[in-house]
């Protein structure tokens, strides 16, 4: 019953909320069930992160902090509706917890979607690639999840040279929930630092195809084919919005070949 984890904190009161395990290459996985069982029977909720995304900041945030910032926000929440400071009702969201010097009830840290839109409508503007005086209107996003957590995010938008894709791949697991299993949205708002990924990887695309480098950049086409590739190989949808003037339908991509392997189309490896 004794293990040793890479990160465990703790509140004021030097009670365990959290485990984090760093799960990337040269990871010995042989303590892994005993350190999943351990915090399963302390209902310590326990997030393994495998590969090097937690050094990437979005918004300047590590997706280290936003998860921890994600089980302590929780706590407050859950804290708040016993005490009957929340209707009992009320969905989590991390992005509803505003700045202290908010100047509007959207601004918060946490809120990747809105950051992410005007920024990238900025960016359109500044490289004269904007083909609609409102380009959010056809921001599409997309986010699909493996059997093994992966998660894989996609977010396009149109512009004068034809719709441009961000793409970003993330892989965190949550083999002990703890007090997390009480709220439904958890697994939806870790998605969202992995929609924020995708918009980084967007805004970078932007800047190659303004600058002259578009042809560095994956296309749209074969982006919309692997999306439907992971529609067969088991990936469910974690999230997923289309802009009313979009080009691309990544959701349609999605969704093309899902379902039972048909004749002729056995599932993909």
């Amino acid at each position: 019953m004794q293990a040793h984890f890479d990160f465990v904190l703790t509140d004021y009161d030097q009670r365990p909320v959290v485990a984090i395990e760093f799960d990337g290459p040269g990871h010995n996985p042989s303590n892994d069930t005993r350190k999943n069982s351990i915090c399963q029977q302390a209902d310590l909720p326990l997030f393994r992160i495998y590969g090097f995304q937690e050094v990437r900041e979005i918004n300047a945030m590590t997706l280290t902090r936003y998860l921890v910032e994600l089980v302590f926000h929780a706590r407050v929440y859950q804290q708040m509706k016993a005490d009957g400071d929340l209707d009992p009702t009320e969905p989590f969201m991390l992005s509803a917890f505003i700045k202290e010097d908010a100047k509007s009830i959207f601004d918060s840290e946490f809120d990747f979607v809105a950051n992410a839109n005007g920024k990238l409508t900025r960016a359109l503007k500044q490289y004269g690639l904007a083909d609609d005086p409102l380009p959010h209107l056809s921001i599409n996003r997309l986010i699909v999840r493996s059997p093994d957590d992966d998660l894989r995010a996609f977010v396009s938008i149109n512009s004068s040279k034809g719709p441009i894709m961000g793409t970003a791949s993330v892989r965190i697991s949550l083999p002990s929930p703890g007090f997390l299993a009480e709220i439904g949205s958890v697994p939806m708002e870790i998605a969202q630092f992995a929609d924020g990924m995708a918009c980084d990887d967007l805004y970078e695309n932007i800047r190659l195809v303004g600058t002259g480098a578009g042809h560095v950049v994956t296309s749209t086409d074969e982006l919309l084919v692997e999306i439907t590739a992971l529609g067969r190989r088991g990936y469910t949808l974690a999230f997923g919005s289309g802009g009313s003037r979009s080009q691309a339908d990544l959701m349609a991509a999605f969704t093309a070949e899902r379902g039972p392997s048909q004749p002729g189309h056995p599932p993909q490896p």
